[in-house]
């Protein structure tokens, strides 16, 4: 049973109620950032993953799945919640090998002149090892995110701002968001990044505090300086939960991805430090901007 919270307990109060498990009525979120893998498929099916999206009171998700068709079947089993990406891994280990496979492209475009898909990503990086940017299955895919005026989201492992800055230069024109702020960049990177890319996104799926820590501190609340960085440019940030592998573990390939079980606990971690915000930008912050970059206004 749903249990309404009284409005004078704020913000803080339905975060905390979340955390403890209790079902409760919250204020509108939009996750932007979860997935539907076959890893995940073994443990939890797509009308599990969608009960718990609504019981949690996200008003959409965006979801990329691995191979990329299961993003269909979690937005179907979801009656229109979730707004599925194209996936360039398009078999279960495609994250390996997705940019030696021209295939993908073929997909991808496929996809996107159906509707079936509403963007391209996650696609991962890791500065210094392959795939390189310049590959030529990631700049198709790229142009066809502009010939489609769909966004794109993009992982990027490196120590600071400069590899994102020469994506999002290359392609002015075209919604870019950059994964897990306050994880793998921190104010500010961010802020060189919002300033000279006026179509990037900033998202906050930094997971939870148990891996990253960047982003909030032990008490809840958002870290000073994102804080500053947050009001300063409240149009530009997007939050998602990114529901996967054991937060207490380190990934290992040979168990089934169990971290679904975990989505309320991520959600309820990401409402705390929303509540510290002033209300107008809690609102655009959790959903009034997703709603606009992916049309749903």
């Amino acid at each position: 049973m749903i249990r309404p919270v009284p409005f004078g307990r704020g913000l803080a109060a339905i975060a905390m109620l979340a955390w403890s498990g209790v079902a409760i009525t919250a204020p509108p979120f939009a996750d932007v950032h979860v997935h539907f893998n076959w890893d995940q498929r073994e443990v939890i099916d797509a009308g599990q993953v969608a009960a718990k999206l609504q019981a949690a009171g996200v008003e959409f998700a965006v979801a990329a799945g691995t191979p990329s068709e299961l993003a269909l079947e979690l937005a179907r089993a979801s009656g229109g919640r979730v707004i599925p990406l194209f996936s360039p891994y398009i078999h279960e280990l495609g994250r390996r090998d997705w940019y030696l496979n021209p295939r993908v492209v073929a997909m991808a475009e496929s996809g996107l002149r159906t509707g079936d898909y509403h963007g391209i990503g996650e696609i991962h990086f890791m500065v210094g090892f392959q795939p390189r940017f310049d590959n030529d299955v990631f700049v198709q895919l790229m142009a066809l995110a502009v010939e489609y005026r769909v966004p794109v989201l993009i992982h990027i492992d490196s120590g600071n701002e400069a590899a994102f800055l020469a994506i999002c230069r290359a392609y002015p024109s075209l919604d870019i968001l950059f994964a897990h702020a306050g994880g793998n960049l921190y104010p500010s990177h961010i802020r060189r990044i919002v300033e000279a890319c006026p179509k990037a996104w900033i998202e906050f799926s930094a997971r939870d505090p148990w891996r990253f820590g960047g982003l909030a501190g032990e008490d809840g609340h958002l870290l000073p300086e994102w804080r500053k960085l947050v009001l300063e440019y409240p149009d530009r940030f997007v939050t998602g939960t990114d529901p996967v592998w054991r937060v207490t573990r380190t990934q290992s390939w040979d168990l089934a991805d169990d971290g679904w079980d975990y989505f309320e606990k991520l959600i309820a971690w990401h409402r705390a430090w929303l509540a510290d915000l002033p209300e107008d930008v809690r609102r655009k912050v959790s959903v009034e901007n997703a709603r606009r970059l992916f049309g749903r206004e």
